[in-house]
């Protein structure tokens, strides 16, 4: 009886959680009275509701009309006196999966058990680092946040130090919003939440219920395009000096042919720096140049890094996409939040609207168009990409038990598109023609062909940026210098070969000792050989030199029973040394194996 009666109540609780439901309810005005409309069409879904928990209004408008916001924000709030108003200016907004370009989009978000609070932080009044450890304490002390909403307006904002302390929070919570722009390309852009307006700061709206399910997806579609250049040189996060020696500036000229005038940053635009950090793929596009050659960005780069130019196809852009629909069917959304970077409008044109349409039979949606898109990684870190769509799905409960119908719509592109997709897989196929021919050049300029580990010149190019890494991170740095013991009579008795064999011997011990992509192995000349190892102090490099001078004289294939048998010399980097400095002690310190010590030995200096 116990059983059953607990069988019925579990029934019960599953019909219960079923019946939960939010309803998202996107309008796009002209005027007030379109808005008192919208308000009367809402208060009637709320009554309809059986709880109404909590009202979302998220405003995107073109113009920075403060005037017009505030009286939209009275209106609203004398039906819905607690309701949350988050949104921002913006280039182009989205609603049910069609762009709106000169209208205001109102999105009512009800819901039934879930809670939204709206905070803004002026990044004038505290610094970017206080607000995201302020935002932090918000998202511990709450354990069913689900979802975190970020619109930020400034071009020149710092969100790092925000989004670095804010990536501290649960990892099942989802990260998403954008860097909001009036459209004039380079100025500030304006948010606003609740009663406050802002030019350089963010607004926030935090999601949280224990019914709350939120589903983040992205969409990139840009492919590299050209050989890989590496950031050699920022003016602070955000100024994009120089890459491989070259200012920035002139890369664009160089390969695309777009100079610096008024016409600069519209055509930039649609092609992107890309690169990888941390494994998660991420563009930059440029928002305005310095005299100096410098570009601007909205997003950082960092020196080292990797990165090469990228251009749209809106075949793939738009096929991508799709894929977007599918993870949106199978999660089952009752409201669909959006966010598009303006420079994929910009390159799809009138096809704008495909790529719209994937959420259009799913559920409600509306969005707006960024100039920086923020989402999370798989490892938790909250980052600003370009170029990429991500939408949001939301739902109170489990959601529909029947998966809604859809067929997927394959984009139909105009006639000048197929010649652009032929053009397309001519660049994609010569670019990776020149990357293959590259690696073998750079293989063949960095490679010791006899042993196959780094020849003296890349060796020494490693071996001067891990000793600067290793003063500037304050790691530990060992070098070991190693020369074979009586190679000429080696030669002279067994001939050359076997001499280039013993050689070869060697070089094959070191590429097994030390590490792959963390040590630099390297010929050094003749019989010399030269190995830095990044993050080894002086006790375990000792300890690989011993390693390595036992399985040399251990080899066994040299006629008449003869051995053969390493001298190493073995240093650690100062703080204040060069390269210069370090190889000579590390040469003295082989010279004293070999002249002091009697050979096959290790001496450390």
């Amino acid at each position: 009886m116990a059983f059953c009666m607990l069988i019925r109540w579990m029934d019960r609780f599953v019909l219960l959680e079923k019946v939960v439901k939010m309803k998202q309810i996107p309008f796009s005005i002209k005027n007030r009275q379109e808005l008192h409309d919208c308000i009367e069409k809402v208060q009637q879904e709320a009554r309809a509701l059986k709880n109404l928990s909590c009202v979302l209004v998220s405003i995107f408008m073109d113009t920075a009309n403060e005037r017009m916001l505030q009286e939209m924000k009275h209106t609203i709030n004398a039906s819905f006196p607690e309701a949350q108003i988050v949104g921002s200016v913006s280039r182009g907004e989205i609603v049910n999966g069609t762009l709106v370009e000169h209208d205001i989009v109102v999105n009512f978000t009800l819901f039934e058990c879930s809670k939204v609070r709206v905070m803004s932080y002026d990044f004038r009044m505290m610094s970017s680092e206080q607000a995201g450890k302020e935002l932090l304490a918000i998202l511990n002390a709450d354990k069913e946040v689900a979802a975190v909403e970020v619109i930020s307006a400034g071009f020149h904002l710092d969100v790092n130090p925000f989004f670095h302390e804010v990536s501290k929070s649960r990892q099942e919570i989802v990260f998403f919003g954008g860097l909001a722009d009036d459209g004039s390309l380079g100025q500030n852009g304006m948010v606003f939440a609740q009663n406050t307006t802002l030019r350089h700061g963010v607004a926030v709206a935090v999601f949280s219920g224990s019914k709350l399910h939120v589903q983040a997806s992205s969409s990139f579609g840009w492919k590299p395009l050209g050989r890989s250049m590496t950031v050699t040189k920022m003016d602070g996060e955000f100024c994009l000096k120089e890459l491989d020696g070259m200012p920035a500036l002139k890369v664009f000229e160089r390969y695309l042919g777009i100079v610096n005038n008024d016409k600069f940053l519209v055509e930039a635009l649609t092609f992107p720096f890309y690169f990888e950090r941390n494994g998660t793929v991420l563009a930059r596009h440029p928002r305005r140049c310095r005299e100096d050659g410098g570009v601007m960005f909205g997003a950082d780069f960092r020196v080292g890094e990797k990165v090469r130019l990228a251009y749209g196809d809106p075949s793939d852009i738009i096929e991508n996409a799709m894929v977007l629909q599918e993870n949106l069917a199978n999660f089952r959304p009752e409201a669909i939040f959006m966010v598009s970077c303006v420079a994929r409008w910009m390159l799809l044109g009138s096809d704008t609207e495909q790529e719209l349409s994937v959420t259009r039979h799913l559920a409600p949606s509306s969005g707006f168009y960024a100039y920086g898109e923020f989402m999370r990684n798989d490892a938790g870190e909250i980052m600003v990409s370009n170029m990429t769509l991500v939408t949001i799905g939301m739902r109170e409960g489990r959601g529909s038990s029947t998966k809604k119908s859809f067929k997927v719509e394959h984009p139909k592109f105009k006639p000048h598109r197929t010649i652009m997709a032929h053009l397309v897989h001519f660049i994609e196929t010569t670019t990776q023609e020149l990357e293959e021919t590259n690696a073998k050049l750079t293989k063949l300029a960095q490679i010791d062909r006899l042993t196959e580990v780094l020849n003296r010149g890349e060796t020494e190019l490693r071996l001067a940026a891990m000793l600067s890494q290793s003063q500037l991170s304050g790691q530990p740095m060992a070098v070991l210098m190693l020369d074979i013991d009586d190679f000429k009579g080696i030669n002279d008795n067994f001939g050359h070969e076997m001499g280039d064999k013993v050689i070869g011997a060697v070089a094959d011990i070191l590429r097994a000792v030390t590490r792959t992509d963390e040590d630099a192995p390297g010929r050094w000349g003749g019989d010399e050989f030269l190995v830095a190892f990044q993050d080894m102090a002086a006790q375990e490099g000792r300890e690989v030199a011993e390693q390595i001078r036992k399985e040399v004289a251990a080899l066994d294939f040299l006629p008449e029973g003869r051995k053969v048998t390493v001298s190493i010399g073995l240093a650690t980097a100062a703080e204040d040394d060069t390269t210069n400095a370090l190889c000579r002690r590390v040469d003295m310190a082989l010279y004293e194996a070999k002249r002091s010590s009697g050979k096959n030995t290790v001496v450390m200096h």
